[in-house]
This record gives C-alpha cells, sequence and structure tokens, in this order.
C-alpha cells in the first residue's frame, strides 16, 4: 500500500498513508516539489501520531505537483522504510476549486451497518460518479458507483469501525472533467450493538416480528440510534390513546428512520395481541416467546403504556418512559452524550 491522496484544494493536499494507530508510534513526514530531486525533501514533522496530514499554503505556478513520503520515527534512515506515491499530487486550479461541489452528508442509514449520502445537485448536470474509502491509513479512494442519477444513495454491509469518507463528482455530456467535491467527514455505520444483543440474546428464534413476518434481530436493530420498547395493551384505554399518536410520529420518520420501536404486549391471550398488532407498523416481540416477559421485567413495567428509550450503539436505557412527553429525538440525542 502506498502513500494516498485523500484531497486536493487550490493551496493544500491532504495525504494518508499506512501505519498503525497505537498512540505510541510517530511518522516523519515530508515533502518536495516533483521536479526537485530527493535532497530537496523537507520534513513537515517528526512526530505526527495519526496517519493522515494535510499541507497547507502551497503553490504550484509550474503545476509540477508534490511528492510526499512518511515513515515511522523509530525505522531505519533508508529508502526502504519510506512510503511514497509514484505520480505527483497536483492542487486544484482556481476555476476548478470554484467549481467543486460541498461534502456530501453522510448520516446513518437506518438499516444494518448502512450509510445514507447526499450532495448538492449541480445545475444543469444530472448524473454523478460516487467514490467512497475506508477510514484508514493510506487506504484509496474506490468508484462504488461510476453514475448515479440523482443525489442520494444508501451504501450497505459497511462494517469498518473507523468509518468511511465519501466524495462525488458531476460528469458532463461535453467531456469537461469536474473536479470530485470535498470528501465527507468519517463516518461509523451501526450495526446490533452488543447491549442490543444482550438484551434480545434469549429470542427463541433469533427473530422479531413486523406484522407477519419474522425478522433477524440484526436487519431488525442493526443501524438504529434509538429503540423504543412499548408495553401495552388493547384492554388498557391510555395504552389505545396513546398508540395512534406513536403510529403518527413513527410513520412520519419517513423509510430511512434511524429509530425504531418494539411491541412488549401486555394483553391476556394471544389473540388479542394479535389484534392490536394489527394497528401497529413497527416490530413485536411473539407474544409467547419468555423473551417478552423479560424485557418486561428488564423495564420494571408497574403500569402501561409505557415507552422506555434505549441507545442503540449501547443498549442503556436513556429514558424509562416516554409517554406524556414530547418525542424529541435531540433531547434523546443529549441523553445518550451525557451518558458516556
Amino acid at each position: 500500500m502506498s502513500l494516498t491522496l485523500i484531497d486536493a484544494t487550490n493551496d493544500s493536499i491532504t495525504i494518508s498513508w499506512p501505519g498503525p494507530l497505537d498512540g505510541t508510534t510517530k511518522y516523519v513526514l515530508q515533502y518536495r516539489r516533483a521536479d526537485q530531486d530527493e535532497s530537496a525533501f523537507q520534513t513537515l514533522s517528526d512526530g505526527l501520531t495519526t496517519t493522515q496530514a494535510r499541507k497547507k499554503h502551497l503553490k504550484d505556478d509550474n503545476k509540477v505537483g508534490y511528492i510526499f513520503r512518511a515513515k515511522s520515527a523509530s525505522s531505519k534512515d533508508d529508502d526502504a522504510s519510506w512510503v511514497t506515491h509514484s505520480e505527483p499530487f497536483h492542487l486544484l486550479s482556481d476555476e476548478d476549486e470554484l467549481k467543486r461541489l460541498p461534502s456530501p452528508v453522510v448520516t446513518l442509514g437506518g438499516s444494518n451497518q448502512a450509510l445514507q449520502v447526499q450532495w448538492s445537485a449541480a445545475a444543469n448536470l444530472t448524473a454523478y460518479e460516487l467514490q467512497m474509502r475506508e477510514n484508514v491509513g493510506g487506504e484509496p479512494w474506490k468508484t462504488i458507483a461510476a453514475s448515479v442519477s440523482g443525489t442520494e444513495v444508501r451504501k450497505k454491509n459497511l462494517t469498518s469501525t473507523q468509518g468511511y469518507q465519501f466524495r462525488v463528482r458531476p460528469i458532463a455530456l461535453n467531456g469537461v472533467e469536474f473536479p470530485f467535491s470535498l470528501p465527507s467527514e468519517p463516518v461509523v455505520a451501526l450495526g446490533l450493538s452488543q447491549g442490543l444483543k444482550n438484551l434480545f440474546n434469549s429470542l427463541e428464534k433469533g427473530s422479531l416480528l413486523r406484522g407477519e413476518t419474522h425478522v433477524s434481530l440484526a436487519d431488525a436493530l442493526g443501524g438504529k440510534e434509538f429503540v423504543l420498547l412499548y408495553a401495552s395493551a388493547h384492554w388498557c384505554g391510555p395504552c389505545r390513546q396513546a398508540t395512534p399518536m406513536l403510529v403518527n410520529w413513527y410513520n412520519s420518520l419517513g423509510a430511512s428512520k434511524t429509530i425504531e420501536v418494539v411491541f412488549l404486549s401486555a394483553d391476556h391471550n394471544e389473540s388479542s395481541f394479535r389484534d392490536y398488532y394489527k394497528s401497529m407498523p413497527w416490530l413485536a416481540v411473539e407474544f409467547e416467546d419468555d423473551t417478552r416477559e423479560q424485557l418486561m421485567g428488564f423495564l420494571q413495567v408497574k403500569g402501561i403504556p409505557q415507552l422506555a428509550v434505549l441507545d442503540g450503539r449501547t443498549g442503556r436505557m436513556l429514558e424509562t418512559n416516554a409517554i406524556g412527553k414530547p418525542f424529541d429525538v435531540n433531547r434523546w440525542r443529549s441523553l445518550a452524550a451525557n451518558a458516556k
């Protein structure tokens, strides 16, 4: 693996190189103009603890580009120790700098190990090339869609704990080449947290209901920012008032919602559970599954309706009962941040 260009502006270059990020390894980073020999290398830093750096205030009037190299500060001072690249890295022209799109906006995709990527539309252009890189030292950009119509995609199966970056550029019909956008910040896609696995580990079939369909726990709750456990029953008057309001709010979140609700029935029999569950668009634990009562015990249910808010990243309970309060996602995010 070689040293990789992450981004270039009209006066800066951001690069990355392979190496461990253990907090103790330090790196030396050097650079030179491409028309100079190796004796012209200048040291930018000899104590970097990351495998990415940005060199600012560059000028390249002759458009020859720059060569960078990096190595562990503890390695031998010989050519074999340096990680470099074969072709020069070039600055963007002032014209290209003005043409590039802003960074894509990357958010949780609402499903297991998925991210949603959105970007600004370019005037009079409808097709885009989308690239992605894993946020690992030296990892290159890879085109994941050579031509996308529209300005939004969902990318699945993103398993890296270091996260991913994305960039995009318009495709012009007349052969004009546009520069790539600024790269997004790295974002980690959520899978099924260990905390949620532990809570639901006694599921008899390893799955939850969505309507009449069984959905694996990972597909049901993986990628969710918050999981709401809803203890309720058809015979309960306050529950019959609360459920339609919860349904309206849940449906307003859209298809890419990062919040999921799991129904824990407090009905007296399976028939009542089935009739009541028909009014709900979310998940449920089967009535005969012991996990239902175990979760109600975990919530320490003393009265219904009860809507407990769990942090999807940890399984930690953030709020024991959100019924009667605004369903305020930003407040839950604040509670999650303060719980760390």
